[in-house]
């Protein structure tokens, strides 16, 4: 069969024409995802052109408001939004408001069971007993289920039972005050009032390494073998206590503390939170404390370096060792009390 030439250019067109095809509608497609991302983008332009302009409008009614004193607010109706601030500072102050029915200075707090303690209450209060009022609360007398018992002791649990805290409950009282920080009210040794913290460290002029004042030669903790373990190992100690006394005891302890290196702030007691004036009139004097009691005495630590800390009798080694060091070299006894 003859074809004509005619007719097999046709064929060839429309074979041409079915190979372009998909590579035309791919070309479309691509052309309407352009478009229309421009116009995504043109959109999204304008919406950030519309916060840009929204922003500095309310950033510059806010400057405006505030150097003229005025409370900040968006635009829109100004008396409205004050009203509701107003509002809203009236609820907050019903809600913080502490109401009382009770006129302290005509009917004043009556605390029995202890002699007056402080100079003054915040709120009307008497010390002792009244026949015809029932106290209030109650210090270190047996606890009333009528009554607010308070335990208040800074003894050590070690040595007066009753100052544990789950003692003190089971024994009723209701409000717990020891030095450890887990009572109701702690009350510790520390006295911003009682000690000049800021004070300038003064010279230290004595040949004694270190200074200690121990009266309680029965502690029951390993205090007095540490000591004796620190002078046989050539760190000498001049000891103004009842225990190992070889200076008169009759001075001013702060003072005293203030001429040596290093001070023994020995507890009686290796109790958590017992932390005595030992360790605080150490700090206000400029020397460094070296200390056995608390197991967490770092956390009282004013920096790091600034204290020594005999755990266990196989420390007093190595803390011999570094006071000796730190004796010995100027910048690093600064260093110790910055």
């Amino acid at each position: 069969m003859i074809v004509s030439s005619h007719s097999q250019s046709q064929a060839g067109r429309r074979r041409r024409w079915r190979c372009l095809l998909p590579l035309l509608v791919g070309a479309a497609f691509l052309a309407e995802i352009a478009f229309l991302g421009r116009l995504d983008m043109a959109k999204n332009a304008e919406v950030v052109e519309s916060w840009t302009t929204s922003f500095y409008r309310r950033s510059s009614h806010w400057g405006e408001s505030v150097g003229r004193g005025a409370v900040p607010r968006a635009d829109g109706d100004g008396d409205g939004e004050d009203e509701e601030i107003r509002r809203c500072e009236q609820r907050l102050e019903r809600e913080d408001a502490v109401p009382y029915d009770r006129d302290f200075d005509r009917d004043p707090v009556l605390v029995g069971g202890a002699a007056k303690d402080w100079s003054k209450c915040y709120v009307g209060c008497q010390f002792g007993f009244s026949a015809s009022k029932t106290p209030d609360a109650t210090f270190g007398i047996a606890p009333d289920p009528s009554v607010e018992g308070i335990l208040r002791s800074m003894e050590s649990s070690q040595y007066y039972s009753e100052n544990n805290i789950d003692v003190a409950r089971g024994r009723g009282y209701k409000i717990v005050m020891t030095t450890s920080l887990s009572s109701d009210v702690p009350v510790g040794y520390f006295s911003w009032a009682e000690y000049d913290i800021m004070a300038p460290v003064p010279p230290k002029t004595e040949e004694a390494l270190a200074v200690a004042f121990i009266s309680n030669c029965g502690a029951r903790n390993f205090r007095l073998q540490a000591l004796e373990m620190l002078e046989n190992l050539d760190v000498k100690i001049d000891s103004y206590g009842s225990c190992h006394r070889n200076r008169d005891g009759k001075v001013d302890k702060v003072d005293t503390l203030k001429r040596y290196r290093f001070s023994l702030a020995f507890e009686n007691s290796n109790e958590e939170d017992y932390v005595t004036e030992k360790f605080f009139q150490s700090l206000v004097a400029g020397s460094i404390p070296v200390v056995v009691g608390a197991p967490n005495i770092q956390e009282l630590s004013p920096g790091e370096g600034a204290i020594l800390h005999i755990k266990e009798l196989d420390d007093v080694v190595s803390v011999a060792k570094t006071m000796k060091n730190i004796a010995s070299n100027p910048d690093a006894f600064n260093q110790s009390l910055r």
